[in-house]
């Protein structure tokens, strides 16, 4: 396949695609407004800062695949992907380890007063009596607002310091999750006010969208401790950075800052922040996956995205439905053989069901399979004996799903 990765990556990344065959063009001066220049004939698209957008997805003429190296996806436009039938994948949980890491370097930062102290010791300044003014981490309470693969790893680097974690109550969390949750000893809490008004510490590890635009506004912060300290390493949008600056000056809050809203799209460049400037904020450059184990591991993570692609099965697909999804179940069972499926799919075409999902497995020996289709429409009475009646069909089944019963 033809290949583009539009942003810096690990060279192995590059020599593993093409040990695999792959035709692969690295371009990392793409920006988001040329993008759509460099897409002829491209199948597979790796970013990750370069924007995305549907302009430039409307005019890729050969792409089926879009691999953001990294957790986030809030840089490419999904909708628009989804519209054209384009895979969006994403490598979750490869850099955890890195921004957790810089979370704590962050934190220790500020507690320790490291970057001012650095500043004037460069200066040939002496100031042991001002610099061993230090709080200490044992015994704090983290809240942590995301319990994610970043989180988690943050959750676990806090248990080792001594300090207390809570995280908020969710549904919808895998069994592993939790119980990762109690193997670590994070206490729950059911809101976001609950969790703050009780940390020493907030770190955040959510994605940006919609609902965590400004998550960190000046209502929540209201609940803050007085003299707390805010980690941020997810996306600058989603901390009101003026109710962030109110809070510091009035209420002598602190905060330690990956990112920052309407920093930079390159990787150098002028920047200018209220928030960046202050001397309650430690800042860094957006660098939280930027250590060279998480560019290996975010390496052979687009490696296992596009091999899966390959097989039919992309790893990590944000915007596929669900299996499931459909509001019936067709499972057809038939001898391997020529013709069986496009004939059962004519059936359901004249059935005017429309085809959501299909999975088809032969068993051992390949003489006879399995098909399950998965479709969006009324089943009709007669579709049964219509698909019973098929050469080489050797039985049917079909289950209402809204209602879980055999039809």
């Amino acid at each position: 396949m033809k290949i583009l990765i539009a942003d810096k990556v690990h060279p192995s990344a590059i020599s593993g695609l093409e040990n695999l065959g792959h035709e692969v063009t690295l371009n990392p001066a793409c920006t988001s407004d040329d993008l759509h220049e460099h897409l002829a004939g491209v199948e597979v698209l790796v970013v990750r800062s370069t924007r995305v957008v549907a302009e430039t997805i409307s005019k890729a003429n050969s792409l089926e695949l879009i691999i953001r190296a990294g957790a986030g996806t809030d840089t490419i436009d999904v909708e628009a992907a989804s519209s054209q039938g384009i895979y969006v994948c994403n490598i979750p949980g490869k850099n955890a380890v890195a921004v957790a890491e810089l979370t704590f370097g962050l934190l220790l930062a500020i507690d320790r007063r490291i970057a001012d102290g650095v500043i004037d010791l460069r200066e040939g300044i002496w100031n042991k009596k001002l610099y061993s003014k230090a709080e200490g981490l044992q015994g704090k309470t983290m809240g942590i607002i995301g319990l994610g693969d970043i989180g988690l790893s943050v959750a676990e680097r806090a248990k080792a310091f001594g300090i207390n974690i809570m995280g908020e109550r969710k549904s919808g969390r895998t069994p592993q999750v939790e119980q990762k949750i109690r193997q670590i000893g994070i206490k729950l809490v059911d809101t976001k006010e609950d969790l703050v008004s009780q940390s020493n510490i907030v770190s955040v590890h959510v994605p940006y969208n919609n609902e965590t635009h400004a998550l960190i506004n000046r209502d929540l912060l209201q609940y803050f401790m007085d003299d707390a300290i805010l980690i941020n390493t997810s996306r600058g949008e989603i901390v009101d950075e003026e109710a962030l600056l109110e809070a510091i000056n009035k209420r002598g809050l602190k905060a330690g800052l990956d990112v920052f809203r309407d920093e930079p799209a390159k990787g150098e460049g002028s920047f200018r922040s209220q928030v960046a400037s202050n001397l309650s904020v430690v800042g860094s450059h957006h660098i939280g996956a930027s250590t060279t184990q998480a560019s290996k591991a975010i390496s052979q993570g687009i490696l296992d995205v596009i091999t899966s692609f390959e097989q039919g099965s992309p790893l990590n697909c944000v915007n596929q439905s669900p299996a499931g999804d459909g509001t019936s179940q067709v499972r057809v069972r038939h001898l391997d053989r020529v013709g069986v499926l496009a004939s059962v799919l004519s059936s359901l075409r004249a059935a005017e069901l429309n085809v959501q999902y299909m999975d088809n497995k032969v068993f051992a020996g390949k003489n006879a399979a399995v098909s399950t289709i998965e479709v969006a429409g009324n089943i009709p009475s007669d579709l049964y004996e219509n698909l019973l009646s098929l050469d080489n069909v050797l039985g049917v089944s079909l289950l209402d799903q809204r209602n879980a019963k055999s039809v």
